[in-house]
């Protein structure tokens, strides 16, 4: 029986979340009535509307999301105003399309799960973030989660250990599939002259931040590894910086100069479609030095037949068979990464290799029928 589902984003980007809540629009848009609340009209919406019609995609402006100033004292009546204004609105969303089940799609959006308890209609909460940062605020909140969650899913089993033995709790890997690229990156002559003469080509793909995306810690590796090798060891670094970060631009201009990496390290900015540059790596590396959740980005990776490297805390210790498809190394460690970007500099043949498994790897435990499975069985329970 088709049910009408309200499935609400935080963004309208075409980040990590972004592309899961798209993946979710098609999963279930198959069986229902789906309606997709966003806050702005960016690239989400745009491929949003080749899945539903636009009449279904309701493009809130107010709708409240976290931030970290959402805790401080001076925010709190607007806090407080902006989150009941939210509750009527999705009150009368929910009554206006019948809606039965209401999917948020991210642990920032705190208004759907009251509103829809209040209308007594089902509700399943998709986290996608990790919370420590907030350790004084977390147990009211994950308890806020759980008590007015039918079901809250986790991308990945570090994820779910935020929430303690909660009983509704469970994990779901996000699904990815081998994608179809014909298009051939556009870099410029100049770029591709100086990867055409790299002995090793590194690739990252994240938003740029200092420690939480940890950028400087593949660059301090990189450097280091350089020193020691005398080899030439490209770096592309695809993403923006998080908002209200771009002054942190500075920081990775001082540390490039430290180990002379000017024309090594390469910054492309956002790209809507990175994946013809994967083309040209040997290794991806997501350098975070606080837990993913369940990095896209890395799956991306290992779609694209690329041995990867990351952090070995949260889900990308789940993503990664160390030593099999690629390494985990000690977290905010140059020197461990250094010695793991080593391996691949000195053994070429084993490029191919990891690559190979990384693929074997995702078909096996991350492909898009098993999480297409997995979401359609959690919707017939709820």
């Amino acid at each position: 029986m088709k049910r009408n589902i309200l499935l609400v984003g935080h963004s309208g980007d075409m980040y990590g979340a972004s592309r899961s809540l798209l993946k979710l629009t098609k999963i279930l848009n198959e069986n229902h009535n789906l309606y997709v609340l966003i806050p702005e009209e960016g690239e989400l919406y745009k491929n949003l509307i080749q899945s539903i019609p636009s009449d279904r995609i309701l493009v809130y402006q107010d709708l409240y999301i976290f931030t970290r100033k959402s805790f401080k004292l001076k925010f709190f009546l607007s806090t407080i105003l902006a989150f009941f204004k939210n509750i009527i609105y999705l009150g009368k969303v929910i009554k206006k399309y019948q809606i039965e089940v209401v999917h948020t799609n991210s642990g920032v959006v705190p208004a759907p799960a009251l509103a829809t308890k209040l209308k007594g209609k089902k509700h399943i909460w998709h986290i996608r973030e990790w919370f420590g940062d907030f350790k004084q605020f977390w147990p009211l909140y994950s308890a806020y989660m759980t008590a007015l969650s039918d079901k809250v899913v986790c991308v990945s089993k570090a994820m779910a250990v935020q929430f303690g033995n909660s009983k509704n709790v469970i994990s779901i890997y996000n699904g990815f599939e081998i994608p179809k690229v014909s298009e051939t990156n556009t870099s410029s002559s100049e770029l591709q002259q100086k990867l055409k003469n790299a002995d090793l080509i590194v690739g990252c793909t994240s938003r740029i931040r200092l420690i939480r995306k940890g950028q400087e810690y593949l660059i301090e590796a990189i450097g280091l590894l350089s020193q020691k090798t005398g080899k030439n060891i490209q770096a592309i670094l695809i993403g923006d910086f998080v908002p209200g970060y771009e002054s942190q631009q500075e920081d990775f201009k001082k540390l490039i100069e430290k180990y002379k990496l000017e024309d090594r390290i390469h910054f492309l900015g956002h790209l809507n479609d990175p994946l013809p540059f994967y083309k040209s790596f040997d290794v991806f590396v997501l350098p975070s030095g606080e837990p993913e959740p369940f990095g896209g980005v890395i799956m991306e990776a290992m779609s694209m037949g690329l041995p990867v490297i990351g952090s070995n805390l949260g889900g990308t210790a789940e993503q990664i068979e160390d030593a099999w498809n690629g390494f985990l190394f000690e977290n905010k460690s140059p020197n461990d990464l250094s010695e793991k970007l080593e391996f691949f500099l000195n053994n070429k043949d084993q490029i191919q290799v990891f690559g190979l498994r990384s693929t074997d790897r995702l078909e096996s435990n991350f492909n898009l029928e098993i999480h297409k499975e997995k979401i359609l069985a959690l919707y017939q329970e709820v």
